[in-house]
């Protein structure tokens, strides 16, 4: 019987090229190329099973080929005493894993790319499997809000550890070199505390593999490495992330503080990010620029595989691209306005895009999403062609009056799951490098346009405008770029194949 743990914590946001580009083979599926990478190793076998009739294979590792005898299916060992039956489907015999969630905090908001991805993926592997739910609060303060409705139809038992301690943390914190000792250091009894609660439900609930999401988490079941199968979702390196930060910092030797202080934090993080691959049996990102960051880093690469973030299918299907008509001539974008990455993406268009060249031709911006800042408050009361409508309960009601959506993403990493929206409602995308790189199956040119500088995003805005051809054609491109790579399903189920490769 496989049981696996699931942590998480909170998401983060190139450092240079991977020292192995090659790392990533095809995974699961008939085209070699994809979404989900995985990588190959000298013992990679073909796993072939029955599908009414037709077989399908998908290279996997070595440990994969454990689960294969025979071409004509999976051969798993037989059902002992107290494990969780096998079932069949058609005339494949399928594991049933009972999978632990952890996570940083409570499961509350779609509107958070954390919650979003973990909430996705768990309803969809729960599909499949019986999944449990740890949450392991990293703050002092209570956690009260009620979570996302439906999660007890997703996890079979849900759990709480204790928050941290109200008292301040030890000095030794300040010592450390690596920043996957942070709470073992600042919180020492609090931290046995809860890697004795992680070891009772792995005893309890016959846990044999865990999936840990996201940095903060990683100290807590490194003690479980040497006796559990641990797949680590990083989802995004925050080493990658503080290191665009950082390139539009003052230069030296102005705010000299905040240049020391984010330097000794990347120092730290490229220390916890570089362990991963040595501590875990394998680390997913979801952006390969992520995935190249953690290579670097640690230096190996044959365990280091992308898992991109998913749209829900019934969105992409709901839209029809021919009924598509624009109600007003204008360009959208959205998302948390508190989130750095939004913030700069905001003001940065607004000063070198919007100002110089939308406003004087007449095209409208509308900004959707909560916590916008003061100035851009102010300048939405003074100019009419500003539309900030704050949050909005059903965002594609407002998103389908516009025919371009824009993404002029600069800092950060991951993927900006905004983009996989546009695609999916109907949309054309107009987009920074960083902004759509996650999305490594859309073509620059046929799925979206590309535009780094103000003056190129100005004119791909005003080409889509004027040739509606090109945008009518860009938008059906795209939508079957999602319907094929990007559904939560699709991803899902690559993570799931992974899981069983373990």
């Amino acid at each position: 019987m496989f049981v696996v743990l699931l942590v998480m914590a909170p998401s983060s946001q190139e450092l240079e090229p991977p020292a192995n580009p090659g790392r990533f083979s095809a995974a699961f599926g008939s085209r070699h190329s994809g979404p989900c990478r995985f990588a190959p190793d000298a013992d990679a076998k073909v796993l072939l099973t029955k599908n009414n009739g037709a077989k399908r294979c998908a290279a996997l590792g070595s440990a994969a080929s454990r689960c294969v005898n025979k071409p004509n299916g999976f051969k798993l060992p037989s059902q002992r005493s107290g494990q969780v039956p096998l079932c069949s489907i058609d005339n494949q015999r399928i594991l049933v894993m009972r999978i632990l969630v952890v996570t940083h905090k409570r499961l509350a908001s779609l509107c958070n790319g954390h919650d979003l991805r973990v909430w996705h993926l768990c309803r969809e592997l729960a599909k499949r499997h019986e999944l449990y739910l740890l949450t392991i609060g990293l703050s002092s303060l209570g956690n009260f809000n009620d979570g996302l409705v439906g999660l007890a139809d997703v996890f079979k038992k849900m759990n709480d550890a204790p928050n941290l301690p109200t008292d301040r943390p030890s000095p030794k914190r300040h010592f450390r070199r690596n920043d996957s000792n942070y709470y073992s250091l600042s919180y020492p009894h609090h931290f046995s505390m809860v890697t004795k609660a992680i070891a009772d439900i792995c005893e309890q609930n016959s846990i044999s593999h865990m999936i840990v999401f996201s940095l903060a988490l990683a100290e807590f079941v490194r003690p479980f490495s040497s006796t559990k199968k641990i797949l680590f979702d990083l989802i995004d390196s925050e080493v990658l992330t503080l290191t665009r930060e950082i390139q539009f910092f003052p230069p030296w030797p102005l705010q000299l503080k905040t240049h020391l202080k984010a330097h000794l934090m990347r120092a730290r993080l490229a220390k916890a990010e570089a362990c991963l691959p040595h501590w875990f049996n394998h680390v997913t990102t979801v952006n390969d620029a992520d995935s190249d960051t953690v290579c670097r880093l640690s230096g190996i690469s044959a365990n280091i595989s992308t898992i991109p973030n998913g749209v829900s299918s019934d969105l992409a299907e709901s839209f029809d691209v021919n009924g598509h008509v624009a109600k007003r001539r204008g360009v959208a974008f959205w998302g948390n306005l508190s989130f750095k990455p939004n913030s700069d993406a905001v003001r940065f268009f607004y000063g070198n895009v919007y100002r110089p060249y939308l406003a004087p031709a007449g095209i409208e911006w509308c900004v959707v999403g909560r916590d916008a800042e003061s100035w851009l408050v102010e300048e939405a009361k003074r100019d009419r062609g500003i539309r900030l409508t704050g949050f909005v309960d059903n965002i594609h009601s407002v998103l389908a009056e516009y025919p371009i959506m824009v993404n002029p993403m600069r800092i950060g990493s991951g993927l900006k799951n905004k983009v996989l929206e546009a695609f999916a409602m109907g949309l054309a995308v107009v987009s920074t490098g960083p902004g759509i790189e996650a999305v490594s199956m859309a073509r620059e040119g046929i799925d979206y346009i590309r535009a780094d500088e103000p003056e190129k995003t100005a004119l791909a805005i005003r080409l889509l405008f004027e040739d509606e051809c090109l945008r009518l054609s860009m938008i059906k491109s795209a939508r079957k770029v999602v319907l094929e790579h990007y559904t939560w399903s699709k991803v899902a189920g690559d993570l799931d194949a992974l899981l069983c490769s373990l």
